[in-house]
């Protein structure tokens, strides 16, 4: 990425430089029809870019050898457009190289509870985590751009697998993090941040392995955009409860399933971990609001949101939060296993958002036909128009008879 940068803004010098120059030399350049005759050496030079770089006419600079008009040139102007190529390929390979240190420095202060909690961690079958972590950190993440990079584990009871991704700031590109700063402040909305976040698929997550519901910690700054983008949230209750950090809010179906997943292990790692807590979420229902029932497809799955860590303490209380968040899946799988009346619930709330959906599909099969009968009759009024008088006599009383049988088979089904 490096050499790519450098060679855009070499270009760019280039460019900058050609279109100067060929203002400059061509425009003032003598032309053919001009009388040199009577041009002298110690003619005064007229006021030019080219003679004021160059203290000189354009005839006598162009009378000069080559490299002595390159070395009478000033090149100053060049040398600015260089300096400002120069110091944004060093703010983007700076700015890149701190998003790196700064993800492969996170992902050091996690590796121990990842390697506690999985048999394999990162791309690399061969690297387990019953071996001394004697492999470079750097190797555990994978950067897929330059404010990108994801992680992966897997070989854990009731958790198939763990993806995680790092979104850093764009440090690459200090234009675009100025307009991002510039926009959040302008429109009160959420300036960027590092985060991280991280996606655990239970095991059989399409199955029983516990019943399906929708449970969040959520921090209270996003909570308002977390319920609108999430079709699974928007399905739940939001209140306080006494035994989180006032910086948080719970989202549950039931209030059965919030004491379930409260442990005392989670509570302490919630405490510990509100300055960089964004949301933790266990679900079985999408994100995304579905449009069409064969959409509606409950997954189970749970999603950790959170802040990069800017201390030691930080760093040790994401772990503990990351700890926390693995170990509630156990106990969903323990313990998820709601009372009749709580179950029939949480199947009511999926019955009437599957109800709502094919309401919407009805709705849209009954206008398409309505506009398919609508462009029959008027495909067949214009057909008629075309025939004799007596043969359009007939259709409509054919058409009329056609329509009060229709009626009388609708007030049989009526009766």
């Amino acid at each position: 990425m490096g050499s790519s940068a450098l060679k855009v803004g070499l270009a760019i010098a280039a460019i900058l430089s050609a279109v100067a120059a060929n203002e400059e030399f061509q425009s003032y350049r003598p032309t053919e029809q001009a009388d040199t005759t009577t041009a002298s050496p110690q003619a005064t030079p007229f006021n030019s870019p080219l003679s004021l770089r160059t203290n000189m006419t354009a005839e006598q600079f162009y009378a000069l050898p080559f490299w002595s008009r390159m070395w009478s040139y000033n090149w100053m102007n060049e040398f600015y457009f260089l300096a400002v190529v120069i110091a944004f390929v060093a703010l983007h390979l700076g700015g890149s190289a701190w998003n790196k240190r700064k993800a492969t420095n996170w992902m050091k202060s996690q590796l121990e509870a990842l390697r506690s909690q999985f048999y394999q961690v990162g791309f690399d079958e061969s690297v387990t985590t019953t071996e001394p972590a004697m492999v470079p950190v750097a190797k555990y993440l994978k950067r897929i751009g330059p404010i990108d990079y994801v992680f992966y584990a897997t070989g854990r009871l009731n958790i198939s697998l763990l993806h995680g991704k790092i979104t850093m700031l764009s440090r690459h590109n200090v234009i675009m993090m100025v307009f991002e700063y510039a926009f959040a402040f302008l429109f009160s909305t959420e300036p960027p941040k590092d985060l991280v976040e991280i996606i655990a698929r239970p095991t059989d997550a399409d199955k029983s392995s516990y019943d399906g519901f929708v449970f969040a910690i959520v921090n209270k700054e996003i909570m308002k955009r977390v319920r609108d983008e999430s079709y699974d949230l928007s399905l739940t209750r939001t209140s306080d409860h006494p035994k989180l950090p006032v910086s948080c809010t719970v989202m549950s179906e039931a209030a059965e399933i919030t004491e379930t997943l409260f442990t005392p292990e989670l509570l302490a790692a919630v405490k510990a971990a509100e300055n960089v807590l964004q949301y933790l979420v266990i679900s079985d229902l999408p994100v995304d609001r579905p449009k069409i029932v064969e959409e509606y497809v409950p997954t189970k799955r749970a999603l950790l949101s959170i802040k990069i860590a800017k201390s030691p303490e930080e760093e040790q209380a994401t772990a503990q939060l990351l700890n926390a968040f693995l170990n509630t899946i156990d106990v969903a799988v323990a313990k998820a296993h709601w009372r009749p009346e709580v179950s029939r619930k949480l199947k009511a709330t999926r019955d009437d958002e599957i109800r709502k959906l094919k309401k919407i599909a009805d709705d849209e099969k009954a206008e398409e036909l309505a506009k398919q009968r609508a462009k029959d009759k008027k495909e067949q009024k214009q057909g008629i128009s075309k025939l004799s008088a007596e043969e359009q006599r007939k259709a409509q009383a054919k058409e009329r008879e056609k329509e009060l049988k229709r009626l009388r088979s609708k007030q049989v089904r009526k009766a």
